[in-house]
């Protein structure tokens, strides 16, 4: 009997090491997979008009390009963002005026048209409020 419940407490034991040693692993790679899953959803990386085309809808996208036929149709202000291989239209609710570098364009995309909610134009090294 003795040795029955010294067998016990040393496998009571062991169990318990056991579950301090997988808590100890368990409860990092937790927290690391949310800690990724969260970076990868607060990073917008810049699309161009030729990726953008490839997708269906996307809230909050931000394109990267060059601003060309420019005109105001009903109060808004319609043109063309372009990479150099593909186009697409983009309708602002504002004017832009002096933008002849490159732009960041930030809006939703549906049905084949950036609706556009803010432009950024690149000022040296980094993209500012236009």
């Amino acid at each position: 009997a003795c040795c029955i419940t010294q067998f016990r407490y040393a496998l009571i034991a062991a169990n318990t090491l056991f579950l301090v040693v997988k808590a100890n692993l368990i409860i990092p790679a937790i927290f690391l997979i949310v800690a990724v899953v969260a970076l990868y959803h607060s990073i917008s990386p810049y699309k161009t008009p030729s990726q953008l085309k490839e997708m269906t809808e996307i809230n909050g996208v931000q394109v990267v390009g060059r601003i060309s036929k420019l005109k105001v149709v009903d109060d808004k202000t319609v043109f063309t963002l372009t990479d150099g291989k593909a186009e697409i239209e983009v309708v602002y609710n504002g004017s832009v005026d002096g933008y002849s570098t490159e732009v960041v364009v930030v809006g939703n995309w549906k049905g084949g048209v950036l609706h556009a909610t803010n432009i950024l134009k690149k000022c040296h090294t980094e993209y500012t409020g236009g």
